[in-house]
């Protein structure tokens, strides 16, 4: 198989990160914006021992779960994958590839993955973007990475952005924030609730279930502005399952989870590396009178390794581990297994790494996977949120 050969391919699925499979004499193709049975005409782009990829030249016959993308930018611009597939049919790849990387990473040959928890809208769900803006010869661009991720797409809007980042990003357009030819100047732009008019760079104020959260403006929050709560309960009502004294909340950020577990359980202590994040945590729980939690900034692994985090011989009931999308580090699930935490819930936003992070945990701590609850916080894209829950044996 060479570049640039012209073929005829079925597609047979989705992979994780959002590609067609098909085969051509036994041989793997990825084809990216393809839907499952699509009959095309590609031309081999890329051409491997293992594999080849392409791209489409002709639909030859449409896949019945194909639909039309809303994005005019869509195929070019690298941030959806998804909008030509139907979205009742995107929850159900996306919970067959959770099934496939905790079967084929994390070697588990039955994974209990749970139905997908929708999106009450799969558009206009973010609530922040990460926008480019670039002087360029042909003039300025703003907006997101292509799909090869080497140049700007200017955008005028985002179909699953907030309608007031668009807002944002049509002022950012009228008034650039670069000058300089060819630097990238990287925008963080989020989205306001009603009526709220927020100065740049200040807090962000989000509000879950009837609380206020205070976020660094250069700081993590759940992107999703219509699943957030729904997550939260899947959290507590896991957590709270049976009767819980300690808490740990490692990655804790603004103390998201710590402050709604706090009311029912005896101590919460959430680990966070951010500075500012920790701040804003703290300030979190006092405005809803928590006095029952702490706070430390730190590594997650040197501060778990420290062995007093809370008071000696006590066990801990529950650990929650919600780390980047890199997954938790070698250093941190060794202090996770060596603490031996009664219960582990563990929140991600790439099965991939966490199917690795639980095999570990699994194998070295002796730990049961017992549910993984996906959330497609991320619909029309690749990404998908997944709740696992871990009890040691």
């Amino acid at each position: 198989m060479q570049l640039r050969d012209r073929m005829k391919i079925k597609i047979e699925k989705i992979a994780f990160g959002g590609e067609g499979v098909g085969r051509i004499d036994n041989f793997v193709v990825f084809v990216p914006f393809t839907a499952p049975d699509d009959e095309l005409e590609i031309e081999i782009t890329q051409s491997k021992k293992k594999f080849a990829r392409g791209k489409v030249l002709k639909i030859i016959k449409a896949s019945p779960l194909r639909v039309k993308p809303l994005c005019n930018y869509y195929a070019k611009c690298g941030g959806c994958c998804y909008q030509h597939i139907s979205y009742d049919q995107q929850l159900e790849i996306k919970k067959r590839q959770v099934e496939e990387a905790f079967i084929k990473i994390g070697r588990i040959g039955m994974p209990p993955v749970l139905p997908v928890v929708a999106s009450r809208s799969a558009y206009h769900y973010r609530g922040k973007a990460q926008c480019h803006q670039i002087m360029m010869s042909s003039g300025l661009k703003t907006g997101f990475l292509d799909t090869s991720g080497g140049s700007v797409v200017d955008i005028e809007r985002c179909e699953i952005m907030d309608e007031t980042i668009n807002e944002k990003i049509g002022r950012l357009r009228k008034n650039p924030l670069t000058r300089s030819k060819k630097t990238d100047t990287r925008l963080t732009v989020w989205s306001n609730l009603p009526g709220e008019d927020t100065t740049p760079k200040g807090p962000i104020r989000r509000v879950v279930k009837g609380k206020e959260f205070m976020v660094p403006f250069d700081g993590f929050f759940q992107n999703n502005l219509f699943l957030t709560d729904a997550l939260v309960d899947e959290v507590c009502r896991t957590a709270l399952s049976r009767r819980l004294n300690s808490v740990i909340d490692v990655y804790c950020g603004c103390g998201l989870f710590s402050v709604f577990l706090a009311p029912f359980v005896q101590e919460v202590l959430g680990i966070e590396l951010n500075r500012k994040a920790v701040k804003f945590a703290q300030n979190n729980a006092e405005k809803e009178h928590l006095a029952n939690v702490k706070f430390v900034c730190g590594d997650a692994g040197e501060e778990l390794l420290k062995g007093n985090l809370l008071p000696a011989g006590k066990p801990v009931d529950l650990l929650i581990l919600d780390p980047p999308r890199a997954g938790c580090t070698q250093p941190v699930l060794k202090a996770v297994a060596g603490l031996q935490p009664l219960r582990i819930i563990y929140i991600s936003c790439n099965p991939v790494t966490q199917a690795r992070d639980v095999q570990y945990l699994n194998e070295s701590g002796g730990y049961k996977l017992l549910s993984l609850q996906p959330f497609d916080m991320f619909p029309q894209t690749q990404h998908i949120e997944v709740v696992a829950l871990l009890e040691r044996a």
